[in-house]
């Protein structure tokens, strides 16, 4: 039976954005370096035609999980459906299954577990027998148990030939890529790590170079502590003088309490509030310095732009945050200082901010080429062996 497609590109959903922007710029970089191959990718996430923007990448959208953290653990919550959690990831399991029989992918890509969110993948792979399926996961999984699980293992051993490591040993070490190689029996191939931006940037070129942004915040997804902690960014931001540059805080507007956020912004004429999508990363090249979440997505998005920035961090319970930002920030300039969110105080981060001013960004020798790396790994198991296919 032959292929439809030769790409399928899983994306887990349901909080950030860091699994989806890392599958978009997988995605983005097949269709750029094999203009031939026909990709596709599958998630739930609302926000992923804003993380594509300009680019070349058809996706099919499923219907949206939710969570919500408490005391620093996901827990699922009634998503845009209003369908309860497991129930949809059941729903979501049929739906998958379908689109593989019917597209028949010669390679799937599946992102962070080889079960799927809620074992939503399972149908499709034990019901797959063309397909090769590669497993994709980030610099520094922390400790996820539904990675580092027994049934992780057994699926991957049963159904898929590769694992892909979106990271750099050079700069977090190889501690990550043992314990993969241990709790998978594979050696991953390292990617490099696997940057959004530096996609966008060959499609995004009005970078404006007349006058800086004094700088960019980025609030994602919200959590227990946002929206306490905007109120000191707002006061924070609001206290620099306008002459410095106007500063964009970047938030998803569909969030629930944005219109309560806002009121904290209405008196500074210093800050914009702008929605998620593919201007953060024009405004992003164009500041002095950002505060970002410590997500692999906008960690990789500083390290592209070469931004001086101060790093927040949610307290998640998988630690993985925590890790790979101090891994980070012993080898990049870029990241200057790094707060726990309840720690943020409005001088603290005034303070901080100042110094980004005065940082001086220092060349580093990073891989950034972890998406167009990744795109030739998968092109290759679709049967093309160079970009001229």
């Amino acid at each position: 039976m032959s292929s439809i497609i030769d790409i399928l590109i899983y994306a887990h959903d349901g909080r950030g954005l860091g699994h989806v922007s890392r599958s978009v710029a997988i995605g983005l970089a097949v269709r750029r370096l094999f203009p031939h191959l026909s990709v596709l990718l599958v998630t739930g996430c609302g926000s992923t035609a804003e993380l594509i923007g300009d680019g070349e990448l058809d996706w099919i959208k499923l219907p949206s999980y939710k969570t919500k953290i408490l005391s620093g653990e996901s827990c699922g919550d009634l998503g845009p459906s209003n369908i309860e959690d497991k129930v949809l990831g059941s729903i979501r399991a049929e739906n998958i299954s379908d689109l593989v029989d019917v597209y028949r992918p010669k390679v799937i890509l599946a992102d962070h577990t080889p079960q799927g969110k809620h074992r939503e993948l399972l149908p499709a792979v034990e019901g797959s027998t063309y397909s090769k399926w590669v497993l994709g996961v980030r610099a520094v999984v922390g400790e996820v148990d539904k990675v580092w699980s027994e049934l992780s293992a057994s699926i991957f051993t049963k159904k898929y030939s590769d694992i892909l490591w979106y990271g750099d040993s050079s700069v977090t070490g190889r501690l990550e890529l043992d314990r993969l190689s241990s709790h998978f029996h594979k050696i991953p191939f390292e990617t490099g790590y696997v940057s959004r931006f530096k996609e966008l940037q060959k499609i995004v070129t009005d970078v404006c170079s007349l006058k800086k942004l004094a700088g960019v915040v980025s609030v994602p997804w919200s959590g227990d502590g946002t929206f306490a902690l905007l109120e000191k960014v707002a006061e924070a931001l609001g206290s620099f003088d306008i002459s410095e540059g106007i500063w964009k805080v970047y938030m998803n507007h569909r969030e629930p309490r944005v219109c309560d956020v806002k009121k904290f912004f209405e008196s500074y004429p210093n800050i914009c509030l702008e929605q998620l999508g593919p201007s953060f990363l024009t405004d992003l090249a164009n500041s002095r310095s950002a505060v970002i979440y410590g997500g692999y997505n906008s960690l990789t998005d500083v390290m592209g732009a070469g931004v001086p920035s101060v790093v927040l961090l949610r307290g998640m319970k998988d630690g993985e945050q925590e890790e790979h930002a101090a891994a980070l920030s012993k080898s990049l300039s870029a990241v200057v200082d790094i707060f726990p969110e309840d720690d943020v105080t409005v001088d603290g981060l005034r303070s901080s901010l100042e110094k980004c001013f005065k940082t001086n960004i220092d060349p580093f020798a990073i891989s950034l080429d972890g998406a167009a790396n990744a795109a030739r790994y998968l092109a290759e198991l679709a049967g093309v062996r160079d970009a001229n296919g």
